[in-house]
């Protein structure tokens, strides 16, 4: 016996090292094996559409249907990025051979090394963010080798950006959305195709965070999303107003010009080289004129302008804007407790006030206008005073810029009033509306403050005080804790968010799998909302994960914001500006349509809402 065992051996050992393949109807997918220990495999950089150059620029995506060189696919090697349309996004940040091309329409896939084509395992579909601007699959933080050890199949697609993948321009026979397009696509090849890699076409999850969350909840939205997935968790950006088709036009057309191409001549536009597209993004009139604070004046922390290439109510792709028709499957809405302290963290840095009393006067004048006395009494910088103690009493960085306990404070303020209006308010809107419509709900709030920096950009940067910053949950629910910032850093989780993190993947598995997030351990209870009281049972993600009330007292008040904002751009303009015709109530008896939502409409205070409507750091 001992005899027979040890002359298999050899088949045995040849069988483990031989790379993973997997045969779909191009032909032979053939992987690799995850490193670090982990019982998982990747195929990298399958095409699913044609590549969108030359005549298929600005077109809606072409399903590849050519059979492989050769009848086999080498998947081992990371996909182009889609061309980025940011200067934060570096090669650097990837620290991998994914250079950026316009042939960018690749999904990586990550299973089980035990998986086969009857496995049905539930399907997780991640859409980056990057404030449709940038981002990539080829980021190592969104990584799956983890999550795929953990029992299920993880599926990443490469989207179009920018100008590339939402620009708009019906005189030429432009009509956007590409981007949205692409995903879709995207979510089309895995139903047709997962099977053969061990997922099930029925059991499938989309999930993504900020602009990707965004993305997610319009195809959510979408009337063949029952089709198509299971459920989809929108993490810090569901339950916002999309963009206008005549904004959207008017950018298009000033494009064009910036190119200098007919508004008419698409061939014009398709023949213009990517190094063309750098050179006019910068320099195009619209995209950077300052309209309020973030616009240009001394609060600009994150962009150049403050309109962007956004998805659109086109009539077609997307037919009714997502906040009024509300998600067709289950959903997740979630955010962090603190969200915008990466933005204004990063304004502090960058800028050489002093943040005081007058300039967050400025600030919400600016973005808020006849509206700002109400925001700044509910937002006063004094409500913040222990927390700043707390902060300088932990941390000397403040001091070392030459703040003290009042401009921290400010900073505070400021950082809530960005969390509020753009992640968390949202989030409640969203789930009241598809609460209403009898879709079942969940919320949460991830308020853990990460050991570790998670992001390049934050190298050398004390997170102790972060708490629940944007995108510090992606490390969680990648499972990816370790070597941070990723992918060679030297910092590693505690036991306790390891914990954590196997919490947040499983119930994000078992969405993918039942349609509903919970666990034989956890209970995730579904959204309600009572009268008034917007406080609502959730799951609250900190030092564990346990099940409590998700407060979200004050989003009310911006509805209120939202009144006196229309009714201020009604007399300036002498036109009512329509901020949304749908529902009139949520289940509390009233509308909410959040800052993102109420300003990205309100063309005198457009800066707030349209650029933070997707923008994240990641």
């Amino acid at each position: 016996m001992k005899l027979a065992l040890t002359a298999l051996l050899p088949a045995f050992a040849a069988a483990v090292s031989s790379p993973p393949s997997v045969t779909i109807d191009a032909g032979a997918v053939q992987g690799g094996r995850c490193e670090d220990g982990q019982n998982a495999v990747f195929y990298k950089a399958i095409p699913f559409a044609e590549p969108p150059v030359n005549e298929l620029r600005f077109e809606p995506p072409k399903a590849y249907k050519k059979q492989y060189s050769q009848g086999k696919l080498d998947a081992t090697t990371s996909a182009p990025t889609c061309i980025q349309f940011s200067d934060d996004f570096t090669e650097q940040k990837l620290n991998t051979s994914a250079l950026s091309s316009e042939d960018c329409l690749y999904l990586d896939i990550w299973a089980p090394s035990s998986a086969t084509k009857d496995s049905k395992l539930p399907v997780k579909v991640w859409v980056y963010g990057g404030s449709q601007t940038e981002g990539s699959i080829s980021d190592p933080l969104y990584d799956g080798c983890n999550t795929a050890d953990a029992g299920s199949i993880l599926v990443s697609v490469n989207y179009r950006l920018g100008p590339l993948g939402f620009m708009a321009l019906e005189t030429a026979g432009i009509y956007g959305n590409q981007g949205i397009q692409d995903l879709i696509l995207g979510l089309e090849w895995v139903r047709d195709n997962i099977a053969a890699f061990g997922g099930d076409p029925k059991k499938v999850l989309l999930f993504g965070q900020s602009a990707g969350a965004e993305n997610v909840y319009i195809i959510g939205s979408l009337p063949q999303a029952p089709s198509l997935i299971n459920g989809i968790i929108a993490e810090s950006g569901g339950g916002r107003v999309v963009s206008s088709n005549s904004t959207q036009q008017k950018m298009g057309a000033s494009f064009a010009r910036t190119l200098k191409c007919s508004s008419s001549d698409k061939s014009c536009l398709q023949s213009k080289t990517v190094s063309d597209f750098y050179a006019a993004y910068p320099a195009d009139d619209f995209l950077t004129q300052g309209i309020g604070y973030y616009g240009g004046g001394s609060l600009s922390i994150l962009s150049k302008g403050t309109h962007n290439f956004y998805p659109y109510v086109d009539g077609n792709v997307i037919a009714e804007d997502p906040y009024n028709r509300g998600v067709q499957v289950p959903t997740v809405f979630g955010s962090n407790s603190n969200e915008a302290i990466v933005y204004t963290l990063q304004w502090a840095s960058q800028s050489s006030q002093i943040p005081t009393t007058s300039i967050y006067k400025d600030f919400l004048r600016h973005n808020f206008g006849n509206a700002a006395p109400l925001v700044g009494k509910a937002y006063l910088p004094s409500l913040f005073e222990s927390e700043a103690k707390a902060i300088f009493a932990a941390s000397s960085e403040f001091a070392q810029i030459g703040y003290n306990t009042t401009a921290l404070e400010v900073l505070l303020a400021m950082t809530q009033v960005i969390t509020d209006s753009t992640y968390r308010c949202p989030a409640w809107y969203g789930a009241a509306q598809a609460t209403r419509k009898n879709i079942p709900t969940w919320t949460y709030e991830f308020s853990h403050s990460p050991t570790c920096a998670w992001l390049y950009t934050m190298d050398g940067t004390d997170v102790s005080f972060f708490g629940g910053a944007h995108t510090a949950e992606i490390p969680f629910v990648f499972g990816n804790l370790d070597n941070s910032y990723l992918p060679n850093g030297t910092c590693n989780s505690t036991a306790a968010e390891w914990h954590l993190g196997s919490q947040m993947m499983d119930l994000w598995t078992a969405m993918a799998e039942n349609g509903e997030p919970s666990t034989q351990d956890i209970k995730w209870p579904r959204f309600q909302t009572h009268g008034k009281n917007l406080s609502t049972p959730g799951l609250i993600f900190e030092n564990s994960t346990v099940s409590g009330t998700i407060d979200y007292t004050g989003c009310d008040l911006w509805i209120q914001v939202n009144a006196m904002l229309s009714a201020s751009n009604t007399t300036a303009s002498g036109t009512p500006t329509t901020v949304t015709s749908g529902p009139t109530s949520s289940p509390s008896s009233t509308q909410f349509n959040g800052a993102t939502t109420l300003l990205s409409k309100t063309e005198g205070y457009l800066a707030l809402s349209v650029l933070l409507m997707g923008l994240i750091a990641l």
